[in-house]
């Protein structure tokens, strides 16, 4: 990218898009642009809610496609085959990737994850 494009590329993110961390622009293998805003750098993580969960979800179908994953009723452990089970631990057994992608895993909220510190 050129100076000028970065520029004003820069100036509309601080203008426009006020609560953006960071933005990198991948083009052919290259990386073209990468740039951190309001206090982020390389380092930085935010939580992101829900945001990948369509980007997941196409993944997901895309291994059922092709048949690495058999479809959405699949337990999640069947996928970390080195996950000891504790005592007592027995919702974390009926969860299916449907549960996951659908984000009606049976769990209780207890509280919001981005507030504990």
């Amino acid at each position: 990218m050129h100076q000028k494009m970065i520029d004003e590329l820069n100036q509309h993110i601080l203008q426009d898009y006020e609560n953006t961390a960071g933005i990198i622009i991948i083009k052919n293998g290259k990386m073209e642009y990468e740039n951190y805003f309001n206090g982020a750098d390389v380092n930085s993580s935010s939580h992101i809610f829900s945001a990948t969960k369509s980007i997941v979800s196409i993944c997901i179908g895309i291994a059922i496609d092709k048949g690495y994953i058999k479809g959405v009723q699949e337990k999640v452990l069947n996928y970390f085959p080195d996950y000891k089970i504790k005592r007592g631990e027995k919702t974390i057994q009926t969860v299916t990737l449907e549960n996951l992608l659908t984000m009606t895993a049976p769990y209780k909220y207890i509280f919001a994850p981005y507030t504990k510190h």
